[in-house]
């Protein structure tokens, strides 16, 4: 009898081929500010791409709304269970005043924490301005001035997702067909951005883009 036909050995072939394998992506905390709306927006694809919940987990900060205590909630809670390789921090610009000292505290915590695995954790904030409704108007125009968060706001709402209100859910159900005219303006918006030095003057621009296409690019 051949030795790789051994039964002792088909048996163990069988029973690697049934062990439960680990996703091979990168095990990926999102932590948001608001409770709905980019939860929901997030968690949406997620369940669209079916990817699991132990490797993509959707949070918001139990800390608070504002962008440093939705990065200070971040880095807690990844220190509290060490169970990722990379940790994203969904912010807006809005009206806050700590917002420049949540982006250097969340640039302080890059590759500072270590997992379960002993491996550094990417740790990074992906930020809105004026909020996270430009990513969504991006989908269907580009915007190219300043911008109030409710001007932005209104003007999802009367144009492109009729009676768009904060919380609402289906969003990447209502924008998906749109991700490649989103992606290009995001880049042009971040683009323009960089080329301007005076402060204030960074507004509209946002880095989901950059987290939407990785969870994208994990689709099974």
């Amino acid at each position: 009898m051949a030795i790789d036909n051994h039964p002792r050995i088909r048996r163990a072939a069988q029973l690697a081929r049934k062990k439960p394998q680990r996703e091979t992506h990168d095990r990926i905390l999102i932590v948001c500010e608001g409770e709905k709306t980019e939860v929901s927006y997030f968690d949406e694809i997620r369940k669209f791409y079916k990817l699991n919940t132990a490797h993509v987990k959707v949070c918001n900060s139990e800390y608070g709304t504002s962008p440093l205590q939705v990065v200070q909630y971040g880095i807690d809670f990844c220190k509290r269970t060490c169970e990722w390789e990379r940790v994203f921090c969904v912010i807006d610009r809005d009206d806050h005043d700590k917002y420049e000292d949540a982006l250097k505290k969340a640039q302080a915590h890059k590759r500072k924490i270590r997992n379960d695995l002993k491996k550094f954790i990417e740790f990074k904030a992906i930020p809105s301005n004026p909020s996270f409704e430009i990513w969504l108007l991006m989908h269907f125009q580009r915007v190219e001035r300043f911008m109030h968060r409710d001007e932005a706001l209104k003007t999802l709402r009367d144009k492109f997702i009729l009676g768009y209100e904060k919380g609402q859910g289906k969003l990447f159900e209502k924008t998906r067909d749109h991700l490649d005219v989103a992606y290009k303006n995001a880049s042009g918006a971040n683009a323009r951005r960089q080329r301007v030095d005076l402060p204030g003057m960074d507004n509209p621009s946002t880095c989901v883009d950059e987290l939407v296409k990785l969870l994208c690019d994990l689709k099974r």
